[in-house]
């Protein structure tokens, strides 16, 4: 049950979801339900950040797991189970766009749930910032 998840960066729903800073390490809390993850679109993230994706599980039922990737990462996926948190670390080797998607088939509409991380140069001031869909929501800088 999503209630038992003690984990440091679990969301427990949608709008706990959040992106933040800590020196150079960006830490994004996001959730995972069938059709899409909450953010899905991240910008600001800088060459030499540690990035580490706090991903929770919301479905209930328990045959429903999901997978996340980072395209290009030289790490392997995670495999979220039901009401679960599960962190990967990924430290991007270069300037640009990464897609983020599901590796797990979860339902007839797995391949909407992707997304994308943007890296920038280490010395760009492009604020750290997140999104679902189409609403951006500023983070607020540094933290």
């Amino acid at each position: 049950k999503i209630e038992d998840n003690h984990h440091p960066y679990v969301a427990k729903g949608e709008k706990e979801a959040k992106v933040f800073r800590e020196g150079n390490k960006v830490h994004i809390n996001m959730t995972s339900i069938r059709s899409h993850f909450t953010p899905d679109n991240i910008e600001g993230v800088k060459m030499g950040d540690e990035v580490y994706f706090h991903v929770t599980n919301l479905e209930q039922d328990w045959d429903v797991p999901h997978g996340f990737a980072v395209k290009g990462a030289n790490n392997a996926e995670i495999l979220i189970m039901p009401g679960e948190t599960c962190t990967l670390k990924w430290v991007p080797d270069r300037v640009g766009v990464f897609p983020i998607y599901c590796t797990d088939f979860c339902s007839a509409l797995h391949q909407e749930m992707q997304g994308y991380v943007r890296v920038s140069p280490r010395s760009s001031s492009a604020p750290l910032s997140f999104s679902t869909g189409n609403k951006a929501e500023p983070t607020g800088g540094t933290k």
